[in-house]
């Protein structure tokens, strides 16, 4: 009898010790919070650090201390109303766009026939593109010379060249490229979230004799709440930051007409070479992205995780 005690006792001295759910939360997130620290945080403290300073290159390198005078300077700055304005109309139409075409996309591949299912691995390729391909894309279908446009107005017997990157629409013909960039991988997500939905609740909308649109609306719709606005968030964000698409595509041109608030920093920062000044701005557009998405928390997320 004491043997078998003291064999036990051996074999619980053994037994390593488990750990708390805590420090298994510390040891995998630690290496993580690292890396953010070295690749975010860093660069972002620097960032912050030349804002408060005026640098300057000729002579050698010099940063002097202006302290607010950077952010002042912004809300004196015509062209960063200007980018600022046309950042939110290219981001207003490419969130409306992107999940109008994802949404009609999810519908579409939800009911397509067996035989047909394999279009499914067809319609994500366009997100598989990077913007940077995307936007050389896009810049050839939209020229006058080689575009969609003036090869359309050649079928119906007409010579004339239709520029689609003109000042007017420029805005709206970059949001078109964003959306067929971006709109697949949410049509995947909204198509796995209508999968989940039961078919009884079809069935039942059949019973009570509604129509397409009533059953969209009231069966359809309503389990995708929530999934359409972590999307809004994420293409608002996305959205605003763009900067490489705009650029291979226009340059922000013609004339200016496509320089959102990106590619005012980019000239700003990386042509002008006033760091400072342009790292200032930089901030600005950080507090648009977090009041944009705030405000879609409070007036959108927080309903819907009541519900």
């Amino acid at each position: 009898m004491a043997d078998n005690v003291s064999s036990k006792r051996a074999a619980g001295a053994q037994r390593p010790a488990e750990i708390s759910t805590f420090s298994f939360a510390l040891i995998v997130s630690i290496p993580v919070l690292l890396f953010l620290l070295i690749v975010v945080a860093y660069p972002l403290a620097y960032a912050f650090y030349l804002s408060f300073n005026e640098i300057r290159f000729f002579g050698g390198y010099s940063a002097d201390w202006v302290g607010f005078q950077n952010y002042a300077k912004v809300f004196y700055d015509q062209s960063f109303w200007s980018s600022l304005s046309k950042t939110f109309r290219f981001t207003i139409e490419t969130v409306i766009l992107t999940l109008g075409v994802g949404l009609g996309l999810a519908l579409i591949l939800k009911h397509l026939p067996g035989k047909w299912r394999w279009l499914r691995a067809l319609i994500i390729l366009p997100w598989a593109v990077s913007p940077y391909g995307a936007g050389i894309f896009f810049a050839y279908l939209g020229r006058g010379q080689t575009g969609v446009g003036t090869a359309v107005a050649a079928m119906f017997g007409s010579s004339q060249t239709i520029n689609l990157i003109s000042a007017r629409f420029v805005i709206e013909y970059l949001a078109v490229g964003a959306a067929w960039n971006m709109a697949p991988l949410v049509a995947f997500f909204l198509l796995a979230n209508m999968l989940t939905t039961p078919q009884r609740l079809y069935d039942l909308a059949k019973i009570d004799r509604m129509s397409r649109l009533e059953t969209f609306w009231h069966v359809t719709l309503p389990p995708l709440r929530f999934t359409i606005f972590v999307f809004t968030c994420i293409t608002t964000v996305l959205a605003m930051k763009t900067f490489d698409y705009i650029f291979t595509e226009t340059q922000g041109g013609p004339g200016g007409a496509s320089s959102v608030l990106t590619y005012t920093l980019y000239k700003i920062s990386f042509v002008n070479l006033d760091l400072g000044y342009g790292a200032a701005m930089s901030f600005f557009l950080l507090a648009v992205i977090l009041v944009s998405t705030g405000i879609l928390y409070f007036l959108w997320g927080r309903k819907e995780e009541r519900q």
